[in-house]
Formats: C-alpha cells, structure tokens, sequence
C-alpha cells in the first residue's frame, strides 16, 4: 500500500514534465456506415476522466436492495483497444471455441446486418447497469458500434456467468442507416434467501450446504482483496490529473450477487449455476462418496427459501447371481447385509471380502458396465407451479443397452483368455436395479502357482528347484483338491565332494522330488485330507530359520545354522478345522532316513577357506509314527490356507500371510509325535516326543509393541534328529549354533519394539543325562526394515561372552 500511495506521488510529478500531447479528433456518435471502434481507438476524450476513477462492487448498495455493481471504466464504456486483449476465462474449462467461432457476421441482400448494439431484457434482480459493467460492455446510452467479436465475446460472458437459466439473443433490424439491435433476452437464475435440509441421518446439515452452495474452486474468496485489480494509470500533464482505468471486466460476477455459504451462515443471492445444477452436483458428490442409493428432492418456494430433503439410500433387498439358490442362501448369510439400513459402497465391498473368505470358492464376477454402480447417474428435473413454486427431484438416467458382440464358434480370443484369470475388483460385481443391491459371483477359477525354492545347502551345493500348487475348486462346495509338487536339482558348481567317497558324492547330488494331493471338505470341518511322497534334503530346524535366510547364509559366508539328512517316504494326514481359530490333526509317517555330510571345499562366497560347516549325523534306518496335533490362532483369516508343503512336527499348518501383529494376537502350537525307530541298542524301540510353542503379539501404538515366546519340547528314546538343542537363530540368540544339546529344552523371548528398533532378551536351558544346564542369556537389539525384514545384533552373557556381537539380516519369521 506505501508503494502504491508513493507511485501515485511521483506520477504527476513526472508528467509535468513531459510535453503535452496533441488532441485526437473524432466523433463522439459514429455512422452506421462506420465499423466498431478499432483497437488502439477510445470511446470519449480522456479529458473529461474523472481523477477518482471507477467505483467498485464493494461501494453502496443500490436502493431496493439490488446488488452493488462491479467496477466500470471511469469514462462509461469500455475501451475497445483492451476489451479484446481480455482473457474470455470465465469457465474453468478452456473448451477453445474462441479459436473456432467465427465473429458473428449477417448479410441480406448485400446490406451488413451485423449488430452494432446490444439490449438486454429480462432482468429482475439485477440492473442492466450491472449486468453491462460485468461483461464489458458499453452502457446503453453511448453511441459506439460494436464488432462482431464483440458481441460474440458478450453472449458467452453471459451464458457462461452462472448467473442466468436462458440466455435467448435476437436481432432486430432497424432502418437503414440504423445498424442492427441484438436483443439478449434473459432469464436470472433462482434468488435463494434461506436454505433448509431435511432427511439426514448418517451425514450433517452442513456437509450438505457446502457442496450445494459450492463456488468455483477459482472464485474469489471472502478473505480476499475484493478491491484488488490489474488497473491502468493514465496522466493528463496538462490538467494535471491522474486517471486509474480497469480496462477489463471482472472474471467472476461479484460475491454479493451470488448465494454463498461463509462460515456456515448463508448469504441471500442468485443461485449461481440454477439449483437443478447445484443439486446435481451435490447428488454426484454423495453418490462418489459411497451413497450409492442416495436422491434427492427440493421445493423453491416465490420467496426464495429453499427446502431440500436428502433420502441417504436405504437398502431393500439383496440379490445373488451366479450361483445355485442353496449357495445363494449360505452368500446372503455371509454377506451380513440388513435391508432397511443405509447402504454405502464401503459396506458392499467389506460384504464381498467378508463372502470370499467365509466361502474361499467363490469369487467377484465382473457385472456389464452398464450395470456399474459407478457409472450410475441421475439427473434432477426441474418442474413449475402456477404461484412460482419450483420443485425438484430425482430421476435416474436410463442404462445403457449393453452391447451385443456377435461369437463366432470355434474362433479363440486371446484377450479373453487373458481377462479370464484375471481377478475382479469387488467393486465391479455389484450392481444396483433400483433399491436392490445385485452381487454377481462365480465360482473361482482353477489357482496355479510356482514359486522359486531358495535351496543352497553345505551338504548339496547350490541346489535350485520349484514349488507348484493346483488348486480345483468345486461349484457345489462339496470338495476342493489341491495337488502340490516341488522339484530341486543339485548342480555341480565349485568342484565340491566328499572325501574318499565318491559313491555318497553322486547320492547326495540326486534330484529331490515331493509331490502330493489332499482334499477339502467344507461340510464336515475337514481342512485336508491327503497324502505326500517324497524323497527329498530335508531338515527339522525350520523353526529356527527360514528357507531363504538359511540358503542365503550358506551361500554367503557357509552358515546355514541347519542341520540336513535325506528323508524317503510317504506321509498320510487329516485335519479339522472346527472354528477359524482352532484346528486338529493327524498323520501317519513312514520314513527312512539317511545320513549327510558337508562338501569339502565350502561353496561360499565368504569364508570357502575355512572347514566345512558341521552337519550332525541322524540315527539312520526306517521310522514308523503317528503325530497328533492341536493349534490355535487368533485374527487369522477365515480364508488363509492350512496346511504346508513341507510338514514337520514343530511348524504350524496356519499360513502366516497377513498382519498378524496389526492386533493383540495369540498363536499356540501343541504336538505329540510316538513311533517306532531303530534304537541305540540296536534293535527297533518306542520313543515319543512332545512340542509346545506359544507366541503373544500386544502391541502398544502405532509400530510399537510386546512380543513373547515359551516354546518347549522333550521326549524320551528319541533319534538324534529329533533331540533338542539351543544355540543360534532364532533358538538363543547370541550363542553358537546348536551349542547346547539333550533330550528337553526350555526357550523363553520378549522383544519390545519402538517403530523401526527394538530389544530382545532370549532365556534358555537344556535337560541332558537326566541333569539341567545353567539358564543361558542372550541380550539383542533388532533395526527393522517392515513387517518381516529385519537386522538383529546379540551377544551372549557367560563367561564366554565379548564385546563382538552376532549379527544377521533376516528376510522371514519362522513362528
């Protein structure tokens, strides 16, 4: 503001100095012969400008409570020489019909019929006054002609103003030398004094009046300068006078003329954009917003109070399509959806996850788009009463007939075979037909997955192989199968053997194969029912490291912390899941093992001049057992898998997919295996062996929580590859790989985690020759990467202990 008040100082100051310019002659009242005022032409002298300028929309109000006038040029009209340098953006959108629109240009017989002034009639609550000020165009009284792309930019001002529901021009044709009128004949849309919304129940009053009353998101707001514009100074160095000049029209009409809504009390005015449109859009917004069955309905009374009703969309049936009526039954039950209720679209999508897991063999079909819910609109019809009453309601636009593609037997379409294993977004299986909500579903397709197996072990080099999975789902519900199968193949890399014993170098580089099948039967609770056959590198310590960690440190810095045997057999299984949280089985194993050693030189990229790592010997022969088994999980999926293609008595059958420490969790693992085995002795004898393995998840905040662990395991005659050890990750960390062996162990670990780090404490004890070691303690901190990955540091604290951490980075969480 000082800035400006200084320019205004030193401006006539300068044009003092300045020599006088000379007068251009013209006449006030041009011929009709003559054309608009050209560019760089004026319209009256610049003499007689008044010093103080024009007057701005925030000066008085006009009598009669008619709305205050925006800013005019301080001679009358606007200067032809910068009307067409205006930017026409009163629209949000450049649509660029400027550059296509020809001026408008009439002719008859010879005679130029284009219009050189404009009238306009119609109005009401505006003034013509105010109206000519906010397009630009000259006042009714002033003599000059305009162009054709004059009136042309004046007629899209207006129509695109907001301001009027019809927007009518005429041309009426006067005597020559009299140049032609264009009559605007104009309808101003709805003045709205009092709004008042009825109907709610989920959403607010004010959520409603907000996008009802919504302005252009480029409109001016109340906070700002009203009176802020780009302005021309003009200097009269005879006079001495200064003249400020705001050569273009405002690009919105002004705030006072338009009903608004600021800071939540309601400002009277012209409706802008007509309330049809204003509804329409609130109507579009609730509808975006999830209120799929939303409408809505007004009635204008004459004296301007508006009084909307919002129906929010109540839910009054529910139909399934695609399945037989006794599936359709047991979907409507899993849907959990109540007719009456306000429905969104959130909820049809929680209904449609909650169907996939509840029933893993059915799947959202993909619904023809001109049954999609979000290509669903509705328009709102305007209708009027003889006393001025306008009401409003909602009619839904017609669907759209779907398209009807011509098959052509026999011929193959390799889009569709491609979109036939895609998967269907929930969204696209529901469609509306009135107040019915319509799900499509379709029994899933066949699941075909292969994965890599990470396989590098000390005992068969680097070993790479594939896992794949069949899954047939049955349309009745009645019974799934699944067939799975996995494949390594020992490479010869590194020159690696066994010393002087080249007969158990070639056995230990046979090809592993498993491969099995088992059924689901949903009616009975019985979660599988199958068979494996295997001959196969197998290992029991699965519990202490994954597959992808244990490969990875073997083929890093030859530390696999597993021990591995061959195992031959076949296992037959069937277990119950009775509830989503609790599960039982059985199996029956048939296994011959067989005894490995590690290769000599290590095949490593770190460490390979170092011995080989140590792979204890198994107690070889032909083992007979039945292992019982009983787990329990919280927050599990109804829908996640059981079972698991590599089963051992200490692992879970529970798939560990999902955000199992997103809520306070409880996972319990109970095994009991008896068999009968080749004993110490010599002979065959019993032995029996019990697991428990218990974790509690609690956590705290956001990324920060308590985990817990008690695991312990023991039994009596067992073979060496099923005695307990502690030692290593993630079985008492800190200290050396299976440090400390017998017959029972005791583990105990908390970790407390704050975001991305955490400490852990480890606490753990072995019973060997009928005698319990000393409780040995690990002390850790852990830096996590995610869910899973994470950089844990430990030491040990005996006597042994020193300064020099362990350390492992550890892609997987075995429990």
């Amino acid at each position: 503001m000082n800035r400006f008040a200084l320019l205004i100082c030193l401006l006539p100051a300068l044009a003092v100095a300045q020599p006088a310019p000379a007068p251009e002659p013209r006449s006030d009242a041009p011929s009709s012969a003559e054309a608009a005022p050209s560019q760089g032409e004026t319209g009256n002298n610049p003499q007689s400008e008044r010093a103080e300028g024009a007057t701005t929309a925030t000066d008085n109000q006009e009598a009669g409570g008619k709305p205050r006038s925006p800013t005019t040029d301080a001679r009358g009209d606007t200067p032809a020489d910068t009307q067409k340098s205006c930017p026409d953006d009163f629209e949000d959108d450049d649509s660029g019909d400027t550059s296509v629109l020809a001026p408008l240009q009439l002719a008859v017989d010879g005679r130029s019929l284009t219009p050189g002034r404009i009238e306009l009639h119609g109005l009401h609550w505006l003034t013509d006054a105010q109206v000519r000020a906010f397009i630009g165009a000259p006042r009714a009284d002033s003599g000059a002609l305009l162009s054709g792309s004059e009136v042309h930019l004046f007629l899209r001002r207006l129509a695109r103003s907001g301001l009027f529901a019809r927007v009518e021009p005429r041309v009426r044709v006067a005597e020559a030398p009299q140049p032609a009128v264009l009559e605007v004949h104009l309808e101003e849309n709805p003045v709205v004094s009092a709004v008042e919304v009825n109907g709610l129940q989920d959403l607010q009053a004010t959520e409603i009046l907000e996008e009802l009353l919504r302005l252009p998101y480029r409109f001016p707001t109340e906070d700002e300068d009203e009176e802020s514009f780009t302005a021309t100074l003009r200097v009269d160095s005879r006079r001495g006078t200064l003249s400020v000049v705001r050569p273009c029209p405002p690009r919105y009409p002004p705030r006072d003329w338009v009903a608004r809504l600021e800071r939540g009390t309601l400002h009277p005015g012209i409706f802008l954009g007509g309330v049809a449109h204003g509804l329409e859009r609130t109507l579009k917004r609730l509808r975006d917003d999830g209120y799929m069955l939303a409408s809505l309905s007004a009635v204008l009374s004459p004296d301007g109070k508006l009084m909307v009703t919002v129906d929010e969309g109540r839910l009054e049936s529910i139909e399934v399509r695609g399945v037989d009526a006794d599936i359709a039954a047991r979907v409507q039950d899993a849907l959990d959806l109540k007719p009456g209720t306000v429905f969104l679209r959130s909820d049809a999508k929680r209904a449609v996850r909650r169907l996939t897991s509840r029933l893993p063999f059915l799947e959202p079909a993909d619904a023809d788009d001109s049954d999609s819910p979000r290509a669903q609109r509705a328009n709102i019809i305007e209708t009027r009463e003889p006393d001025g009453t306008r009401a409003y309601h909602t009619q839904e636009a017609p669907r759209a007939k779907p398209r009807h593609r011509e098959q052509v037997e026999f011929e193959l379409n390799w889009k569709q075979f491609a979109d036939w294993w895609d998967d269907v977004d929930s969204a696209d299986s529901i469609t509306l037909e009135g107040k019915k909500l319509v799900v499509h579903l379709r029994t899933r397709r066949p699941d075909f997955d292969v994965d890599l197996l990470p396989m590098h072990t000390q005992v068969t080099g680097f070993s790479p192989g594939l896992a794949g999975r069949l899954r047939l789902w049955d349309a009745k519900d009645r019974a799934h199968v699944t067939v799975d199968a996995a494949l390594t193949i020992p490479l010869r890399w590194g020159g690696q053997y066994l010393p002087d014993d080249p007969e158990g170098t070639q056995r230990q580089r046979r090809i592993n194969m498993l491969g099995g099948a088992k059924l689901q039967v949903p009616r009975v609770g019985l979660a599988e029912l199958g068979a494996q056959v295997y001959d196969f590198t197998d290992t029991l310590d699965r519990w202490r490291m994954g597959d992808i960690d244990s490969s990875l440190y073997s083929a890093l810095i030859n530390r696999p912390d597993r021990d591995y045997f061959r195992r031959k057999g076949l296992t037959a299984f069937a277990t119950w899941r009775w509830a989503d949280d609790w599960l039982a089985g059985v199996e029956y194993r048939n296994d011959r093992y067989e005894s490995m050693r590690s290769f000599t030189p290590p095949f490593s990229l770190f460490r390979n001049d170092s011995a080989p790592f140590p792979n204890a010997p198994v107690t070889e022969g032909r083992f007979d057992s039945v292992v019982v088994r009983m787990e329990y999980a919280s927050n599990v999926p109804a829908a996640a898998s059981v079972g698991s293609l590599f089963r051992t008595p200490e692992t879970s059958l529970f798939d560990r997919d999902g955000d199992w420490e997103s809520r306070a969790s409880l996972r319990g693992l109970l095994t009991l295996e008896v068999g009968n085995g080749p004993g110490s002795a010599g002979g065959d004898a019993r032995f029996w062996k019990l697991v428990s393995d218990i974790a509690m998840e609690v956590p705290t905040g956001w990324d920060t929580g308590l985990s817990l662990r008690v695991r312990t395991a023991g039994g009596h005659r067992l073979p060496e590859q099923k005695r307990e050890a502690l030692g290593g990750w993630t079985a008492l960390r800190g200290f050396g790989f299976k440090e400390y062996r017998g017959d029972v162990s005791v583990l105990t670990s908390a970790e407390y985690r704050w975001s991305a780090l955490g400490v852990f404490v480890d606490l753990g004890t072995v019973r060997a020759d009928d005698a319990w070691t000393d409780a040995r303690l690990g002390l850790g901190a852990s830096l996590h990467f995610g869910d899973n990955v994470r950089m844990d540091v430990a030491w040990r604290t005996d006597e042994r202990a020193t300064a020099t951490p362990e350390a492992r980075l550890l892609f997987q969480r075995t429990f």
